[in-house]
């Protein structure tokens, strides 16, 4: 059988595992907005709950604006609907669930950093559109933020919309703690970034499919690692406190 022949069952079978991939992406998303309900109503420390939550989300793939920007919905709407468990106190609630939802973003932030700090001093393993992409990813983070909360404030429920639409607007007009981040990291990264250029990235062009794999596999184990890290101190502060 020819090659030209055999495409269609390729084609079919590609189609069939992307559509997998959805369903398995829509249940994690949806697991997600689940888990940060259930923090908003029995958790603590809501902000570091919902801290872990994030990290853990986008630790799972890569960081591009489909991931981000559906982790950041799961988290803005999960913390809306548990809301109410607060009472009196529940627009508090909700301002902590967003701050640690900005927390998390930061650590991703963080990780991917150190990722592209690496493919610095690996320059031959990478190529230019596998640390451009990464980059891209880095800048849109704030971005991607506020965008979301601004759309979730203009159709959330009536009890969020309005502290929604103040953490948006304050986000808009006064920056956040994700662009206070970005102003420090990119101080220093362009110019590790244009140094390793000189040494010479990796010349040509990756597939769609491969493209930015290497760099999104280091960012997650970094925020993984990030991750972990955190956990432990936090366990070893709430024993301290006990």
């Amino acid at each position: 059988m020819s090659q030209d022949a055999q495409q269609p069952e390729n084609t079919s079978e590609e189609t069939q595992t992307s559509a997998e991939q959805a369903e398995v992406k829509q249940a994690e998303i949806e697991k997600l907005q689940a888990s940060v309900k259930e923090a908003m109503e029995t958790a603590e420390d809501v902000r570091e709950e919902v801290r872990r939550l994030t990290m853990e989300a986008l630790a799972e793939g890569k960081l591009d604006a489909s991931q981000v920007r559906s982790v950041i919905q799961a988290v803005i709407e999960g913390a809306s609907s548990g809301m109410e468990a607060h009472g009196p106190k529940a627009k508090a609630a909700l301002e902590e669930a967003v701050k640690g939802l900005e927390d998390g973003l930061i650590k991703a932030a963080e990780a991917t950093k150190l990722a592209l700090e690496e493919a610095t001093s690996r320059a031959q393993d990478f190529t230019e559109q596998e640390v451009k992409q990464a980059v891209d990813q880095l800048i849109n983070l704030e971005r991607h933020f506020v965008d979301v909360l601004t759309e979730l404030a203009q159709k959330g429920s009536e009890q969020a919309r309005e502290t929604l639409e103040d953490l948006a607007r304050h986000a808009r007009n006064s920056g956040t703690a994700i662009g206070e981040y970005m102003a420090e990291v990119m101080e220093s990264l362009p110019k590790k970034l244009q140094e390793a250029g000189e040494w010479g990235f990796k010349a040509g062009v990756a597939t769609a499919r491969n493209t930015g794999a290497q760099l999104a596999a280091i960012t997650s184990g970094f925020l993984a690692g990030l991750a972990d890290v955190l956990d432990r101190q936090a366990k070893k502060l709430k024993q301290d406190k006990s």
